[in-house]
């Protein structure tokens, strides 16, 4: 009996970008039937056998961590987060990583995290790379307009990279302090864009990669993370800090300039090392640097193409 192909879903999440990656598995994948799973309850799954495509960022629940025995696991574009690293990285995590290795793995930070612990890891980039722009627009559509995802957010009072996770009192009493620093630093970031986008003769379209959940089901959010991924197919340049709004934008031709202010933190910064090869990562303050600069993609996205390609024939070969 064939095993059930499954991949993640986040039934919890008010991020438009784990959406994106939902809907880059499924189209990696190409089959027609393709089971879910919550990624935060794979530890208690009972249901039959299935091969599952384990991407993505791992995990807001570490202790739910390694999942049940009636998953298959298939870890290529894994990102393991500092927060979680401790859990993850136990003993029995470590056994379990070594048991479905080698691991492919997002980002350079998550790679040399394996590695250190005997785990055979390479890096494979993100699965969003694989996005077809023809599955969103037409390939006649012309780009136009700048469009403008979530910069900053980070640095916004309500713009937590984890905004699904619980905080300690500490942890909410740290960020009360910090504030005053932060929304500063906003501000300034902001009058930097603006003077940018002041200085390019195109429309600008804002979007947040932000969703209240409380207001909408998965299936909505899935709907508008397809709206925002046409967005970004349409566009001729896309200026972001979320990077399942920009390793789309390099998968579809778009080019993209990527902000890093507020992302200085290690729980943050682990999540593009090795992405500097694919678009601009820069600060507000540097955009100036590139007026009238033609921005490319890198040219390496093929070689992460075909890496994927290889790697779809091993998945679909388990049984």
């Amino acid at each position: 009996m064939e095993l059930i192909t499954a991949v993640l879903s986040y039934p919890h999440s008010n991020n438009l970008g784990d959406p994106i990656q939902k809907i880059a598995a499924e189209q990696w994948i190409g089959t027609k039937k393709i089971e879910s799973i919550d990624r935060e309850e794979l530890h208690i799954y009972k249901g039959p056998k299935v091969k599952l495509l384990m991407n993505g960022w791992f995990m807001e629940n570490p202790s739910h961590w390694p999942p049940s025995s009636q998953i298959i696991p298939f870890f290529i574009s894994f990102h393991l987060n500092p927060s979680a690293e401790n859990k993850l990285l136990s003993d029995i995590g470590v056994a379990y990583l070594k048991a479905h290795e080698p691991i492919g793995c997002r980002d350079i930070y998550t790679k040399t995290r394996l590695e250190n612990k005997g785990i055979q890891a390479y890096y494979s980039s993100c699965l969003t790379l694989t996005l077809n722009r023809s599955a969103f627009v037409s390939p006649e559509t012309i780009r136009q307009g700048i469009l403008v995802i979530s910069p900053f957010e980070r640095l916004m009072a309500n713009g937590s990279l984890y905004e699904n996770q619980k905080k300690s009192f500490l942890q909410q009493l740290i960020e009360i302090v910090k504030r005053p620093l932060k929304q500063k630093r906003y501000h300034e970031a902001m009058n930097h864009l603006k003077d940018y986008l002041m200085q390019l003769a195109e429309q600008v379209t804002w979007e947040s990669q932000l969703i209240d959940k409380k207001q909408t089901t998965e299936f909505e959010r899935k709907k508008a993370a397809e709206k925002q991924l046409k967005a970004i197919a349409k566009a001729s340049l896309l200026i972001t800090s979320r990077i399942h709004s920009a390793l789309p934008a390099v998968a579809f031709g778009t080019p993209v300039l990527f902000l890093s202010d507020g992302l200085e933190h290690p729980n943050q910064k682990s999540r593009f090392e090795g992405m500097e090869s694919l678009f601009p990562i820069l600060k507000a303050s540097e955009l100036n640097q590139w007026i009238g600069k033609e921005n490319q993609n890198s040219s390496t996205l093929v070689n992460y193409l075909e890496q994927f390609e290889r790697e779809k024939k091993n998945f679909l070969k388990i049984r």
